[in-house]
C-alpha cells in the first residue's frame, strides 16, 4: 500500500467507483478532490457523505486545478482516453489510472478477474457463488456488485472482479491470479473508436501476467484463443473435447468436464444447470476451470453449480401466464448478447420483444437468428422502425408494433407461438432509466397479466 499522507488525488466522475475510490483514499490520508462534469443534480446525499469525509467536490467541469496539481488522477470508466480532460492530463505527464488498477496496487489479496463482451456478470457471481458456498469469502465485485475498492477493508479470500474494456483501458500494472476472457464482439466501438483498441484493451487484462498465474480463455473464440500469454493457459471449450490440451474445461457428450493435474473429472450434464444457453455454457465452464485452478473438489464444483440460478435480467424466467412462459433478457443490450438469447431456445420458437435506443450496429445476423429460432418478433422504442426495415429485408414477416412493453406482453400471450423473450438487442434510455428498470417493468406487467388470468379460486 501506498503512503498517501500529503498526496493530493483528483477522482473525475461522481458515479459508483468515483465515489468508492474517493472514500478509499480520504480514509487513506489523502487530500481528494472530487471533480465532476454535470451540475450533480439528485447526488446531494452521496455529496454530503464524501464532504464529510474531508472530500472536496466540485461540479460542473473538470477545472485547471483538478488536473495540474494532482499528484494521481482516478478516473471513472466512463470518460474516454480521447476526451479534452485526459488528454490534458497527458500533456502534464500526470498518471491516470482507474478504480481497478488502484486497488490492484493496494491489496494482496489474489483477485480473480474476469472480462468479455457478453457473460461477465453471470460468471462472476457463479464464481463468487461456488468460492462462498465451499466456506471462502469470495465477493463480486468491480464493474458488478459493489466496487472493488469497497471490499479491501473486509479481507476477503480472493476478490472476485468483473472488469470492463473501460477500465482495461485505464490498467498499466495489473495482473490478477486468475484472468478470464469469456467472448469478443464488436461493442463499445463509439467509446475506444474501433474494434483494434477495444481488442487491445481487453488483452491488457493478460499483459503484465507471470508464469505463476492463469491466463482461462475460450478456445472457441479466435480472438481470445490468440492471446499471448506468459501465464498458464487454461482452455476452455464448448465445440471441442480439447484433446490435445494437457488441462482445460470442455463439453464431453453433453457433460460439462475438466482435465487437470492428469485427471479427468466429469461435473455434471448440461441439462442438470438452472441456467439455460450455449453462452452459459460457456460462463459455467469458465467458472469450472477458476474452481479446478483453486483446487475445488469435483463434488463441490457439480453441487454449486447445478445449483446456481440465473441473475436478474439474464435470461431470467418470469412465470407462465395462460400456458405461456415468459423470459426477462432486459441485459441484452447488444445484438450479440440477443442472439445468443435466441439460441438458448433450439427447440420451441419463441415470440422476441426487441427494439429500444438503436446502438446502429448491423442487424444482419441478429435478423438471422430471429429468423431461425423466433416465431414472430415484437418492435418497441426508438429502434423499431430500423430493425422492422432490416427484418423484411432479410425476409422475416412476422413483425408486429407495440407503443409500450405492457402493450408488447399483452401481444405475445395473445399470439400463444411459444415463449415470449424480451431480449432488446438496444439500449433502454428511449423509455426506461437503465435495463435493470426496463426488466423490472417487464417482471412487474408479466406478474400483473398473471394475477389477472388467474383462474378464481
Amino acid at each position: 500500500m501506498a503512503d498517501w499522507a500529503r498526496k493530493r488525488v483528483t477522482v473525475l466522475g461522481l458515479g459508483r467507483s468515483g465515489a468508492s475510490a474517493a472514500a478509499y483514499l480520504s480514509g487513506q490520508g489523502a487530500s481528494v478532490l472530487m471533480s465532476e462534469s454535470s451540475n450533480g443534480a439528485g447526488s446531494e446525499q452521496k455529496v454530503k457523505e464524501l464532504e464529510a469525509l474531508g472530500v472536496q467536490v466540485e461540479f460542473g467541469g473538470h477545472s485547471d486545478q483538478a488536473i495540474s496539481q494532482a499528484d494521481l488522477i482516478i478516473v471513472s470508466p466512463g470518460i474516454r482516453p480521447t476526451s479534452d480532460v485526459i488528454q490534458k492530463a497527458n500533456a502534464l505527464r500526470k498518471e491516470v489510472i482507474c478504480d481497478v488498477e488502484l486497488a490492484y496496487r493496494e491489496t494482496s489479496i489474489p483477485i480473480i478477474a474476469i472480462t468479455g463482451t457478453n457473460g461477465k456478470s453471470t460468471t462472476c457471481a457463479l464464481v463468487s457463488h461456488m468460492l462462498t458456498k465451499t466456506g471462502r469469502v469470495a465477493p463480486a465485485c468491480g464493474n458488478f456488485g459493489v466496487p472493488i475498492l469497497d471490499q479491501l477493508a473486509k479481507k476477503p479470500d480472493f476478490l472476485i472482479a468483473e472488469v470492463s474494456s473501460y477500465q482495461l483501458t485505464y490498467c498499466s500494472a495489473f495482473s490478477p491470479k486468475i484472468a478470464v476472457w469469456l467472448n469478443l464482439t464488436p461493442d463499445h466501438l463509439d467509446w475506444h473508436g474501433d474494434l483494434n483498441s477495444y481488442i487491445e484493451a481487453k488483452r491488457k487484462l493478460f499483459a503484465n501476467q507471470e508464469s505463476d498465474q492463469y491466463a482461462v480463455l475460450n478456445h472457441d473464440d479466435p480472438t481470445v484463443a490468440s492471446v499471448n500469454a506468459r501465464a498458464e493457459i487454461f482452455p476452455f471449450s464448448v465445440s471441442t473435447g480439447l484433446d490435445n490440451a494437457v488441462q482445460g474445461a470442455f463439453m464431453k457428450h453433453e457433460f460439462l468436464s475438466y482435465r487437470i493435474y492428469g485427471r479427468t473429472s466429469v461435473v455434471c450434464a448440461q441439462q442438470e444447470l438452472q441456467i439455460i444457453g450455449r453462452h452459459n455454457l460457456e460462463n459455467a465452464l469458465a467458472a469450472i476451470s477458476v474452481g479446478a485452478l483453486l483446487d475445488l473438489q469435483p463434488a463441490e464444483i457439480e453441487s454449486h453449480l447445478k445449483d446456481f440460478k440465473a441473475l436478474e435480467h439474464r435470461l431470467e424466467y418470469v412465470a407462465t401466464v395462460d400456458g405461456v412462459p415468459y423470459f426477462n433478457d432486459s441485459k441484452a443490450t447488444n445484438t450479440a448478447s440477443a442472439i445468443k438469447a435466441l439460441e438458448a431456445f433450439p427447440d420451441k420458437k419463441v415470440v422476441l420483444i426487441a427494439g429500444g435506443r438503436d446502438k446502429g450496429t448491423a442487424l444482419e445476423e441478429f435478423v438471422d437468428s430471429a429468423k431461425r429460432y423466433a416465431a414472430a418478433t415484437i418492435l418497441i422504442g426508438e429502434a423499431a422502425d430500423r430493425f422492422e426495415q432490416a427484418f423484411r429485408q432479410y425476409g422475416f414477416e412476422q413483425i408486429h408494433r407495440a407503443g409500450s412493453m405492457e402493450e408488447a406482453i399483452e401481444l405475445g400471450g395473445q399470439l400463444r407461438l411459444g415463449p415470449v423473450l424480451l431480449s432488446p438487442a438496444c439500449a433502454s434510455f428511449d423509455m426506461f432509466k437503465d435495463y435493470e428498470d426496463r426488466g423490472r417493468v417487464f417482471k412487474d406487467l408479466v406478474h400483473a397479466r398473471l394475477k389477472r388470468l388467474a383462474p378464481s379460486a
